[in-house]
């Protein structure tokens, strides 16, 4: 063989190359993640389907439905002329507005509101009977603006920018205000220049602050950039009758009144494309919302609305085409191969397109469906083709189940087997397409499995390339234990940086280091000579304060010497007459009469002790040598599980000879005590609400910054909760 083989792969470690159409790669941390499985997309939480009976297609009409701040939901309960608000944390109801009015007309009033939409600090209400669009100020949702610009409103959008985009039913026209509530005339001349609105009935904006527009005449969904200028159509089926629209991400959804399910679109910024229908509804749809994955339905014009859960099933199918493929000059693919793991009910298709140029992608009759999951390109095309397409099909007949692609990919000519046979083999083989050669190169994609094992041999220690199941047996070789809390990305960055970390294993650093990454408590470590206070004269003096006593003589026990006591040589015995010792006398004659004779040496019971040589002026700082304090908000720790992991890491981490203890801190100060700030220290919050009885102003509770409004006989907080 002339040349080394080549190889073409369509994922390498979580991405995947080519277009995707109701595919991704599987996340997580499980086994798989990475893998090329069917997209999610919602679905009822019970699993139950939901069908609204209604002759099809049905009329389409508009209603509203958005979600605020708090995750609270707005309902617009469009044929009895009000909202309803839905607390997203305790799920209680409050009617907008609490009480009727003589003046429909007025602030807060509403005839026939249609769309909603959440902007950054108001809620707005298409209040289409009163000709006019309300903004309804958060948290109070007090009515302290309205826009009279338009006829008959019926829907709204805001982008990023908090530029509202409005439809006006009765002037069949698109338009959008800036954010301080002038119009932007730039773009609705834009709008209207292009002419490809008809009769517009819904709009929406996706993350990258493009507008969608859904046409009830021409029965079409444009796409406009930000400037209002016409982009693309999504490509919807045939004789469909788009209507309400909803974004989230990539994500675009289309109720289609025709067939009365749910549109799935995959929005990217060069192309669009159906990828399935929400699995489980089937009825008129009047109002759509997305947000973290949920989608929100509202299939008529009261206040009846259903949420499907975020990634509930899969797709019924998908698929991935990748290519073109180069071999190289006057070279073919000899072999294709994918590597998939099928359950019950699940079908991975494997097909080729192989052709002599690349300037012409593959039509549908050029797709060859290849009939094994490793398969000799050789006998289904034809030779002389260099480039190489693959598309895999996934799909399912059970939206719970879906099939795991972990690899595809195509390889040119390898080494030839019949080389290493005599070569009376070759000459009655008739060639390579031969029965002996054929089967050989069968046998060597056989082999070339284990060889890829051994190939793939230098990646066991490089955790980006390591599966997620085994993340845990490539820690061991550190003799890294890997946080439960951490997720499949920072386990592989904490093996990459294992060196690094066990480098300096008992530090003060790593131990704080390791507590955290363990339980999300980031501790400080205080070490106790930190603490240790001395005397210094003239310097620091104070006990208690800035100075301590040792609890033993550092010099330890000095027993008295009788001999030195008395003035005289320890090296002769005591003379009778001091007189005849005449050092001795005379050393005592310079003193004075009534001064003491100085004492060597001291033993008092409970003060002093014995020492050994090497122990001399231990007790200075026998109390905080090789001691430590971890300091931990007693509110971090409160779960009796997680203080026992913060002493099980420290037990783990610090040096053998250390001793330490756990000092959990409440949110306080105390003077002489505790007050550090930011290690022992906690500056508490503001004093809880004033309460009638036993609560003084100013001392034990305060007044809250702003009134509380009330909206009937329920009130809204600043946190858009009832009270």
């Amino acid at each position: 063989m002339d040349f080394a083989t080549a190889h073409a792969l369509l994922r390498d470690r979580g991405q995947w190359r080519g277009a995707a159409s109701g595919v991704a790669p599987a996340a997580g941390d499980a086994a798989g993640s990475g893998d090329l499985v069917l997209a999610r997309v919602p679905a009822p939480a019970d699993g139950k389907p939901v069908v609204v009976a209604t002759p099809l297609p049905y009329t389409r009409e508009v209603s509203g439905i958005a979600v605020g701040p708090c995750d609270a939901l707005f309902v617009a309960d469009t044929a009895h002329d009000r909202v309803l608000y839905i607390d997203g944390l305790c799920d209680a109801q409050v009617w907008l507005p609490a009480r009727s009015s003589a003046w429909a007309d007025a602030p807060g009033q509403f005839k026939r509101p249609r769309a909603l939409a959440c902007a950054a600090d108001a809620l707005l209400v298409a209040d289409s009977g009163n000709a006019r669009v309300q903004s309804l100020a958060f948290p109070r949702l007090e009515a302290h603006v309205a826009w009279t610009s338009w006829s008959e409103p019926v829907s709204l959008a805001v982008d990023r920018l908090q530029r509202v985009l409005v439809i006006d039913a009765a002037t069949h026209t698109l338009q959008r205000t800036l954010a301080n509530g002038s119009a932007d005339a730039a773009f609705d001349a834009a709008v209207a220049a292009s002419g490809r609105l008809a009769r517009p009935l819904f709009v929406a904006c996706d993350a990258q602050d493009r507008v969608l527009v859904a046409d009830a005449q021409r029965n079409e969904v444009l796409v406009l950039d930000g400037d209002g200028a016409f982009v693309r159509i999504l490509p919807g089926p045939t004789g469909w009758l788009p209507g309400a629209l909803a974004t989230w991400g990539s994500r675009v959804y289309v109720a289609d009144a025709a067939s009365g399910a749910i549109a799935v679109f995959e929005h990217s910024t060069g192309a669009a494309q159906q990828i399935g229908n929400v699995q489980g509804w089937q009825g008129p749809v009047t109002a759509l919302a997305a947000t973290d994955g949920a989608l929100y339905i509202k299939p008529g014009l009261d206040a009846v609305f259903y949420r499907f859960a975020a990634d509930a099933v899969y797709l019924t199918q998908g698929s991935l085409t990748a290519g073109p493929f180069d071999a190289g000059e006057d070279r073919d693919w000899e072999r294709a191969w994918v590597d998939a793991v099928l359950t019950a009910g699940t079908t991975v298709t494997f097909e080729v397109a192989t052709a002599a140029s690349d300037a012409t992608p593959p039509g549908p009759a050029d797709w060859i469906a290849l009939p094994a999951p490793d398969a000799l390109l050789a006998l289904f095309t034809p030779p002389g083709r260099r480039f190489a397409w693959l598309r895999l099909t996934l799909a399912t007949a059970d939206t719970a189940a879906t099939p795991w692609v972990r690899q595809a990919r195509l390889a040119t000519a390898a080494e030839d087997y019949l080389d290493y046979l005599p070569q009376t083999y070759r000459y009655n083989d008739n060639g390579p397409d031969g029965f002996l050669s054929r089967w050989l190169r069968l046998m060597r994609s056989e082999f070339g499995r284990i060889e890829a094992l051994l190939d793939d041999m230098p990646r066991v220690a490089d955790p980006q390339f390591e599966p997620p199941d085994t993340l845990s047996w490539l820690a061991q070789w550190f003799g890294l234990e890997l946080p439960q809390i951490a997720d499949d990305a920072q386990r592989r960055a904490l093996i990459a940086r294992a060196v690094g970390l066990l480098a300096r294993r008992g530090t003060r650093q790593s131990i704080a280091e390791f507590v955290e990454l363990h339980t999300g408590i980031a501790p400080v470590i205080v070490e106790a000579w930190t603490d240790r206070r001395l005397w210094v004269l003239g310097q620091s003096s104070r006990l208690d304060f800035d100075t301590r006593l040792p609890p033993l003589d550092p010099l330890g026990m000095v027993v008295p010497d009788p001999t030195q006591e008395q003035g005289c040589c320890p090296a002769s015995p005591p003379p009778s007459d001091a007189q005849s010792c005449s050092p001795c006398a005379d050393a005592i004659a310079t003193l004075p009469e009534a001064a003491p004779v100085p004492a060597i040496g001291r033993a008092v019971v409970g003060e002093s002790g014995p020492l050994a040589q090497y122990q001399i002026g231990l007790p200075l700082f026998a109390d905080e040598a090789y001691r430590f304090c971890v300091v931990v908000d007693a509110y971090r720790a409160s779960d009796p599980q997680t203080l026992q992991e913060v002493a099980r890491i420290v037990d783990r981490e610090k040096p053998a000879h250390t001793d330490y203890r756990i000092d959990l801190i409440a949110p306080e100060m105390r003077v002489g005590f505790q007050a550090r700030i930011g290690i022992d220290a906690i500056v508490g919050g503001e004093p809880p609400p004033l309460q009638l009885g036993g609560s003084r102003l100013s001392m034990t509770t305060s007044l809250p910054p702003f009134d509380v409004a009330r909206i009937g006989d329920a009130a809204l907080d600043g946190s858009l909760t009832l009270t």
